[in-house]
């Protein structure tokens, strides 16, 4: 009921009906920060998406964050670098779509951007041209755009983001909107009729303190998350970021294990997912995680009702969300140090006196049949994530 009453009050453009999935320049070419983006590595990355078999698993969005812009001209046009983008955008954007792909941007809301990609010189935000830019995106065939919230010092985000949510609008063409404000303002409250996703949280980094914080600050916020109108948890970094001395390569600031449970709570969330990492260098772990195609489908469940945490015992968590088919996806997680015995009753999710198959989601098999609980022994920051269907 709640992801119906969300689609009425949502943003009225037509998209987010799903999570959006995709791959970001963000962490691809150096460590998270600088972002180094460039032409050919942005067609070299949409052609890898196609070849190896990411796009027809969803991962269809193409997105430059904060690395393409260089300047306005003497009418106050948004400049991408002629350096890194010497073709200019719009030629990019439509081999992109002769891809089949879709491409995004990113912006700020205020008056530069928050890291100018690497460059010598601060870079122009939106802020006094936002009407301006969504036209010149709308023009471009921009698909999504991502709004940041740098040098604002002054301004209510609420108040900017519905005028620059308006300025979408009026551009002439639908664009998925997203909030990057970093849930400081707690946009959940208010971002449904704005925005197709928001922050909920700071940057979200290589690292597994990091991760574990964005994880725990969901808990409590399924009720405002629904179709077309999303929770955003950041990036995904599975496999790790770029190194900056050797292009070639993963620089990963978590284990694999990490890397699953990170993956494992942005598809449970129905978080987008939406990958920083170099996907042309495809290492072991990648392929596992990237490739869940079980996992995946928990995140593109018809039903679309975001899970939420049910159980909190120390280091030992439970969270749970209904499916379409009447199955639950249950996610037993282990944030402490040293190995745990974690028991999900099924009374947590109103299943009293039930037995049920439990299917786990990264083993891909199905594990058995319990009746009212059911225990896991978890590694530390580890999940197990499963599938339990109800029997008669």
């Amino acid at each position: 009921m709640l992801s119906h009453i969300l689609c009425s009050y949502s943003l009225d453009n037509g998209l987010g009906l799903y999570p959006p999935m995709g791959w970001n320049t963000w962490c691809t070419l150096g460590k998270c920060g600088r972002d180094f983006c460039n032409e050919t590595e942005v067609l070299s990355v949409a052609q890898e998406l196609i070849d190896n078999g990411m796009s027809s698993l969803g991962y269809d969005y193409v997105n430059l964050d904060d690395c393409w812009a260089d300047s306005r001209d003497a009418n106050g046009n948004i400049l991408a670098d002629p350096d890194r983008f010497p073709s200019g955008m719009k030629s990019l954007i439509d081999k992109i779509h002769g891809m089949g792909l879709k491409f995004g941007l990113y912006t700020c809301a205020g008056t530069y951007t928050c890291s100018s990609g690497g460059r010598d010189h601060k870079i122009p935000g939106s802020y006094g041209h936002y009407e301006q830019d969504a036209k010149t995106y709308a023009s471009w065939g921009v698909d999504f755009v991502k709004v940041d919230w740098c040098y604002t010092t002054g301004l209510d985000p609420q108040t900017q983001y519905s005028q620059f949510s308006h300025a979408l609008n009026v551009s002439g063409r639908a664009i998925f909107f997203e909030m990057c404000e970093w849930g400081v303002n707690d946009p959940w409250k208010w971002g449904a009729p704005l925005a197709n996703q928001w922050r909920t949280t700071g940057d979200h980094h290589d690292d597994w303190n990091n991760t574990l914080g964005v994880i725990n600050k969901q808990a409590g916020l399924s009720s405002f998350s629904g179709i077309g109108a999303w929770n955003y948890l950041d990036f995904i970094y599975t496999g790790g970021q770029g190194c900056t001395d050797d292009p070639n390569k993963h620089c990963p600031g978590q284990s694999d294990i990490e890397y699953m449970s990170e993956f494992s709570f942005w598809a449970f969330l129905n978080s987008g997912l939406i990958v920083a990492t170099d996907i042309r260098i495809m290492t072991p772990i990648m392929k596992e995680v990237l490739y869940n195609q079980e996992i995946i489908a928990i995140n593109k469940d018809p039903l679309r009702k975001q899970g939420d945490r049910v159980y909190l015992d120390g280091d030992k968590q439970v969270w749970s969300r209904p499916l379409a088919d009447g199955s639950v996806a249950v996610i037993l997680f282990n944030s402490g140090e040293s190995e745990q015995s974690i028991t999900a009753d099924f009374s947590l999710w109103g299943w009293a006196h039930t037995k049920a198959m439990v299917r786990d989601l990264w083993l891909h098999h199905n594990i058995g049949e319990y009746s009212n609980q059911y225990t896991s022994i978890i590694p530390p920051h580890g999940v197990n994530f499963v599938k339990l269907h109800k029997l008669p």
